[in-house]
């Protein structure tokens, strides 16, 4: 349900736009059978006139519907929910993470381990520390290329999880825009959806962040991807 919400939300401008020109086109054929009832002369051509009239003012009164709808659901409903999920109490069990051990004798005695760092954003003055299987996303990789509508693969699997959110900024100072949460570990799953239509085509900040059981942020993974104009 966030989803369908958080994707007519997001289509506001497009359904607006729809909804003025079905009520110009009905608009028009409203006038036009009050003007031949009025002008009618048999009984035929007069129920006729009122049927135009009569379907023309429904469709207005539908139109005029939808329009409200979609303007509470994009401006009360869809912040509603993404902030009472960024703030819920989890209902599922934390989960370990196997840790593979290896065998000691497998490796030289003097060999020097070089961590290879994860893929993600370096930029002055935010944070990022993704890891693999406990806080990344996987998909789109960092440094990529998405347009239309992106699906959030990666995982969130800190300790004490409570819940999780995700956002994109332009670069440059940072001005952080939520798009959806939720309170469930994932492990290298669907974490929603990002719609970049509307967006101007150039790099953005894309970061999960996670939350523990009282609300406060542990930790964030922080990518950068290009948004390019769909074709």
């Amino acid at each position: 349900m966030q989803l369908v919400i958080s994707f007519l939300a997001g289509l506001e401008v497009p359904i607006y736009l729809m909804m003025v020109i079905v009520g110009v086109v009905y608009l028009r054929k409203l006038v036009i059978g009050i003007e031949e009832r009025r002008t009618a002369v048999f009984g035929l051509e007069r129920e006729a006139a009122q049927n135009k009239v009569t379907s023309s003012v429904s469709v207005l009164v539908l139109v005029g519907l939808l329009t409200i709808g979609e303007f509470a659901l994009a401006t009360f409903m869809a912040p509603k929910l993404a902030e009472q999920a960024i703030f819920a109490t989890p209902t599922s069990q934390q989960t370990e993470t196997p840790t593979a051990t290896l065998d000691p004798t497998l490796i030289p005695t003097d060999a020097t381990q070089t961590p290879t760092p994860y893929p993600q954003a370096q930029v002055d003055g935010i944070d990022s520390a993704c890891q693999a299987g406990v806080l990344e996303i996987s998909d789109p990789t960092h440094d990529s290329e998405v347009s239309g509508t992106v699906e959030i693969i990666g995982s969130v699997n800190t300790p004490s999880m409570g819940s999780y959110f995700y956002d994109y900024s332009t670069m440059g100072e940072p001005n952080w825009q939520t798009i959806a949460a939720g309170n469930t570990i994932r492990v290298d799953t669907s974490l929603g959806f990002w719609y970049t239509n509307d967006l101007v085509p150039g790099p953005y900040l894309l970061r999960l962040v996670a939350l523990d059981n009282d609300g406060k942020q542990t930790a964030a993974c922080v990518i950068i991807l290009r948004v390019v104009a769909e074709e």
